[in-house]
């Protein structure tokens, strides 16, 4: 309210922003917690303020809404680089931007004009609380994806859990031999060996470990052995996410569309209270954060 109140009474000077970033994050927030489009988010903002008597706040139209949404920073949590050992997991689901629905295309197939978009999400397996996502084409694969994600933010991960499509050797350097990783290679993989005077490099020991127990034990023990059906958590994250908001996008741009996004991913949080560090948390569903209780 503090920064509603001071841009509402500054004089505007040539080429300065009315709204700050922060006001312009709040109207995105209520949007899309309360599922409304930007004409009816500026209406429902006003009629709020009407309500407790602050009708001369100024409310940013929608105009300025999709203009600035465009280059928006959205922070979804920092627990990456805040110093926490971290079990990590990253699934991806499809958003559709526009087309026909999935009976139409399982029934009479899809036309041209059908288009979505891929949500890589990297979660804590163990408070299900997401940590990041992004936005990317449904060409890219989700090893790519997810080296994006986790590039410069590996120090605080201790453990990684996802399916085969992260069975990836690029990804898996990318990740580095100090992280756990918990990805079952595919059934016709081999032992990768050394060539020649080269030894083998510290990423492929651990999938060269999975491979060989795969191989003595069967695909069934090493999963149960090394807790990897854990990342089943990373499909609740998924089905919360279309509960609350849908399968679907609003913007139209790729840079409007990852930050409506990384807006859901504030409000999208475990309903559950948790422990941490001998303190419990308990989150806010305004925010996506953990204030202590």
């Amino acid at each position: 309210m503090k920064e509603w109140e001071l841009c509402s009474r500054k004089k505007k000077q040539a080429g300065e922003q009315t709204y700050s970033e922060s006001i312009i994050q709040c109207c995105l927030l209520m949007k899309t917690s309360y599922g409304l489009k930007l004409r009816q988010s500026k209406g429902f903002l006003e009629s709020i303020f009407s309500l407790i008597r602050k009708s001369h706040l100024l409310v940013p139209d929608y105009s300025t809404l999709s203009r600035r949404q465009r280059s928006l920073p959205v922070k979804v949590s920092r627990r990456l680089e805040c110093g926490e050992n971290l079990t990590a997991g990253i699934d991806s689901t499809g958003l559709k931007v526009y087309g026909e629905g999935e009976w139409k295309v399982r029934r009479h197939g899809s036309s041209k004009r059908r288009t979505w978009r891929r949500l890589p999400v990297c979660m804590d397996l163990d408070t299900q609380e997401i940590l990041s996502v992004a936005l990317t084409g449904n060409r890219e694969d989700d090893a790519a994806a997810g080296k994006r994600m986790l590039d410069g933010k590996r120090t605080h991960i201790k453990g990684f859990k996802g399916d085969g499509a992260y069975d990836d050797f690029g990804f898996r350097e990318k990740l580095g031999a100090g992280i756990i990783q918990t990805i079952p290679p595919p059934r016709d993989a081999v032992i990768h060996k050394p060539k020649r005077n080269k030894p083998v490099r510290e990423f492929p020991i651990q999938r060269n470990e999975a491979v060989s127990r795969i191989q003595a034990q069967g695909s069934r023990a090493w999963k149960e052995q090394q807790g990897y059906h854990r990342r089943s958590l990373n499909e609740v994250v998924m089905f919360r996410y279309k509960t609350i908001f849908s399968g679907e996008l609003n913007a139209r741009t790729i840079e409007n569309q990852t930050t409506e996004v990384k807006t859901s991913g504030l409000r999208n949080i475990p309903a559950n209270t948790t422990k941490r560090k001998g303190k419990t948390f308990a989150p806010s569903t305004a925010l996506g954060m953990y204030p202590a209780v």
